[in-house]
């Protein structure tokens, strides 16, 4: 059957669509076959099986198989490979998903993404929540600074708590409902300075080095400040709470924070500080726009 006039469809497999990406990825289907561990010529086979089904090239290909200046794909190619990222996206999460249920038996299993700044009241709520409902088991994964959405899309998280300005809107991939305000936090060293004021401005800040924030720096540093001054950013940036207040305590740098893990790492080396304007962040809860399962729905507007 012809594939360009809609027939044939069926023959599209999802290793042929992998098979793809990975060419464009390499620029070269030697690189590629080694990444697949399968051979060179059939890997070149496979490809020109899906031309055919397509009905013209989706490859540039050069004297050593796969162009170096440009794209590596056609107009063609490149139309698929923008729909193969999706369809290997959503088959990788189905199986994941596929996978969690069947290690969990009959009852169905929701993975909840928390990170270190999410309250901790809102972690209490959801298991005590899933206590009262049967045949659901919420289990709770703490998830990366920057991390939240990919482990959203990957199948990692079923939902997950997101932190985003006031003013900003969530990632488009994602639906999420508003759960709470948090408020940030000035940390300091004991010693510094600054450490006993009731409260603190963010331009009292302007001067001080702080530390580099691995994500979300338009969040963590206030940048840009309102003032107009640069951040004084002191790297490397910090992966984690852990990493930013080992620094802090070092009296290297300050630091922003939220005041959930102001509540959670209290120590006599470290000292919060309330910064009274600026506005808090909304805590987010937010899964999947395409995922339809019920017992997600249900979650989110349980909030």
């Amino acid at each position: 059957m012809d594939g360009r006039n809609g027939r044939g469809v069926g023959e599209l497999d999802v290793r042929s669509l992998r098979y793809l990406q990975a060419v464009a990825r390499d620029r070269s289907f030697t690189t590629a076959a080694a990444s697949l561990q399968m051979s060179q010529p059939a890997l070149s086979q496979a490809v020109a099986r899906l031309e055919s089904l397509v009905g013209g090239r989706l490859v540039v290909r050069d004297a050593r198989g796969v162009a170096r200046e440009g794209s590596a794909l056609t107009p063609a190619g490149q139309a698929l490979l923008a729909d193969a990222g999706r369809i290997t996206e959503l088959l990788d999460r189905a199986l994941v998903r596929a996978r969690r249920v069947a290690a969990s038996g009959e009852r169905e299993r929701l993975t909840v993404g928390i990170g270190t700044s999410t309250p901790r009241w809102v972690s209490t709520r959801l298991v005590a929540d899933a206590q009262e409902s049967p045949g659901l088991d919420v289990v709770l994964r703490h998830v990366r600074w920057g991390q939240e959405v990919a482990d959203l899309v990957d199948g990692t998280v079923d939902v997950v708590f997101l932190q985003v300005p006031a003013g900003a809107g969530a990632d488009p991939r994602v639906r999420a409902v508003d759960v709470a305000r948090v408020r940030r936090v000035a940390v300091f060293a004991s010693g510094h300075r600054l450490a006993r004021e009731p409260s603190l401005s963010i331009a009292d800040l302007d001067d001080e080095p702080i530390v580099d924030a691995g994500s979300d720096r338009e969040v963590w540093l206030v940048d840009p400040r309102p003032s107009g001054a640069a951040p004084r950013a002191v790297g490397p940036a910090a992966r984690t709470v852990e990493e930013m207040l080992a620094v802090v305590a070092t009296g290297r740098a300050m630091a922003i924070t939220s005041e959930a893990v102001a509540a959670a790492h209290r120590s006599d080396d470290l000292a919060y500080v309330e910064l009274r304007d600026l506005e808090p962040l909304r805590l987010l809860l937010a899964g999947l726009a395409d995922d339809e399962r019920p017992s997600v729905a249900a979650l989110l507007e349980s909030f």
